[in-house]
């Protein structure tokens, strides 16, 4: 039986006043997503471990099986989703598109969520830049929106991933980062953590390209236009999640017995499944919400008698997260089912459904709260009574798990809780 794994992107959430106290979870009308739910057994799960805020990166890292302490940062792997070269010598970075004033005080992180087309035209300006450092090159890519990844590569001088964010959102710890609520408005600079001269070189090397960009995109053609328009300039770009190579390990398929696939939007999911040598199901870009869910649940239609095991990320809910629009969060959960999940409710396959972390609207940043999970049987009559939420607590069946266990309670259907 092919098993249909959902990540529902940021849809966890707390309990908001504009949707009279429900979260959007909650609130929103998804009759195909509960007939589903009504039929499978639930449960709570730390995508990687209680108290821990975690980026997606990591936590589907995560909650695909694989432990974190192999992992090497999501520089690297949203490098090498983007199609850029990630070798075990170069550093690579995440990037927002980000506008600050002129003493450097960011005034938005994502450049007032600059659409994908403008974000290209400046990516050829940036890869114009010259460092001027013997022996120090970089290649930079925008991938969707306002994100993009940098990878340095350096012949002479050797780097280190232990260097500290360049974004208010998020902070290192050890080789993760940890979303936070944006406090200092200061654009920092990127500072090594530890003593050694790797370190100090890749934080050089960072902190000249920042001042480098912040003197070119100013004057591009598309900054100028957008400023005309009385748009944000994006003008700066955060760096984050530094890391070194990608990490080494098995595959999906070597661990699990398992021919599997993937449908994903953005580029770190696309390189963590790629890494864990998943065949990409090619999602070409669909603006319109609607035909993007329904375009995805075609796909994994037509594809499931060819595959055991397709991981599906939905983007979609994390955005108005981060933006604290619970309203809108809402209608996206909304459209989901009626696109998405109303062509894979009566698929002959099991199904999990689950959050890679909660983006609540209230503090627009991801927190540390447990998230829902669901596991759909096809062949078996056991299910749990309530509802698909953030308030299963324990009494599920599936009780309070660990995000790295998922995938092996789902392949055994024996589940022992925490």
């Amino acid at each position: 039986m092919t098993v249909i794994f959902v990540i529902l992107d940021g849809a966890a959430d707390r309990r908001n006043e504009s949707l009279n106290g429900a979260t959007p979870l909650q609130s929103a009308e998804m009759p195909n997503l509960r007939q589903m739910a009504s039929h499978s057994l639930k449960g709570m799960m730390y995508p990687i471990r209680e108290g821990i805020a975690p980026e997606s990166d990591a936590a589907v890292f995560s909650i695909l099986g694989y432990d974190i302490s192999s992992y090497t940062g999501r520089g690297p792997l949203e490098s090498f989703g983007a199609g850029l070269k990630v070798t075990d010598r170069s550093v690579a970075f995440r990037c927002n598109f980000a506008t600050i004033d002129k003493n450097r005080e960011i005034i938005d992180r994502r450049a007032g969520r600059i659409g994908t087309h403008d974000a290209k035209s400046l990516e050829k300006e940036i890869n114009r830049i010259h460092l001027g450092l013997d022996g120090v090159r970089f290649r930079f890519k925008s991938t969707v929106g306002h994100r993009g990844a940098c990878v340095f590569y350096s012949s002479k001088e050797p780097l280190s991933a232990n260097v500290s964010n360049a974004d208010i959102g998020y902070i290192r710890k050890g080789n993760i980062s940890i979303a936070v609520q944006e406090g200092s408005v200061a654009l920092p600079r990127v500072m090594p953590l530890d003593e050694s001269e790797e370190a100090g070189n890749t934080a050089r090397i960072a902190n000249i390209f920042i001042d480098k960009v912040i003197g070119v995109l100013p004057h591009a053609q598309v900054n100028r236009e957008r400023l005309g328009k009385g748009l944000l300039q994006a003008n700066a770009v955060l760096l984050r999640d530094c890391g070194v190579g990608l990490p080494k390990v098995d595959t999906f398929e070597s661990r699990h017995g398992m021919k599997c696939a993937f449908v994903a939007e953005m580029p770190v999911e696309i390189g963590i499944a790629r890494l864990l040598g998943m065949t990409p199901i090619r999602l070409r870009q669909i603006g319109d919400r609607k035909k993007r869910y329904r375009k995805i649940a075609e796909l994994v239609r037509d594809n499931i008698n060819d595959y055991d095991f397709i991981y599906v990320h939905i983007k979609g809910p994390d955005e108005p997260g981060h933006d604290g629009n619970a309203i809108l969060k809402k209608k996206i959960l909304e459209e989901i089912d009626s696109s998405f999940f109303s062509l894979i409710r009566d698929l002959k396959a099991d199904v999990c459904v689950t959050c890679d972390h909660s983006t609540p609207c209230t503090l627009k940043a991801h927190s540390g709260d447990p998230v829902p999970v669901m596991v759909r049987y096809l062949h078996s009559d056991k299910s749990d009574s309530m509802p698909f939420d953030e308030y299963i607590g324990s009494t599920g069946s599936l009780g309070v798990i660990m995000g790295n266990r998922l995938i092996d309670y789902i392949i055994s259907g024996e589940f022992d809780g925490r």
